[in-house]
């Protein structure tokens, strides 16, 4: 009887450890994932939405003062952004991705929409919009014409006299 109790209190500590080394190896493996997305230049807009958690915050980027090199992603706010500026950036506190001025450095990433007529893209200040894809603004679908690409586009459907957006409906 005080084999089977001893070898019961055995098994439960091997137990314990165990569950122990894999709750240490799941935070090592996030962890590392983190350290790898943080780093990657060579991510698709479609895998970078696939795990926006991973990315470092905008604060954390500035708190770390680090350069960002071109093709890295963070979040602000719900909004994953891609350093466009060739050379990369220093993040500055006065000049967060979305921020005015700021789409020569960083790019709202958006491709959870098809851009057809039947899945519009929702217009977003700063995005790129090419010729032949759609947008959803103010209840409303634009296309964007043959010639019309817009990158960045600061110009929201609607704008007066811009020749670039087709109302659809």
């Amino acid at each position: 009887m005080i084999y089977h109790r001893e070898h019961s209190i055995q098994a439960i500590r091997e137990e314990e450890q165990q569950t122990v080394q894999a709750e240490r190896l799941a935070q090592q493996s996030v962890e590392a994932a983190r350290v790898f997305a943080a780093s990657s230049v060579s991510l698709s807009d479609d895998q970078a939405l696939a795990m926006p958690e991973l990315f470092p915050m905008w604060e954390d980027v500035l708190a770390a003062g680090n350069k960002l090199a071109e093709g890295s992603v963070l979040r602000d706010g719900e909004t994953l952004y891609r350093v466009v500026q060739a050379g990369g950036v220093t993040p500055q506190e006065n000049q967060p991705p979305h921020g005015e001025g700021m789409l020569a450095v960083y790019r709202p990433i958006e491709t959870e929409h098809t851009g057809t007529q039947e899945d519009p893209i929702p217009w977003v200040y700063g995005m790129d919009c090419r010729a032949g894809q759609y947008f959803s603004y103010e209840g409303h679908v634009y296309r964007v014409a043959e010639g019309g690409d817009m990158i960045p586009c600061v110009w929201a459907p609607r704008t007066p006299g811009l020749w670039q957006w087709e109302l659809v409906s």
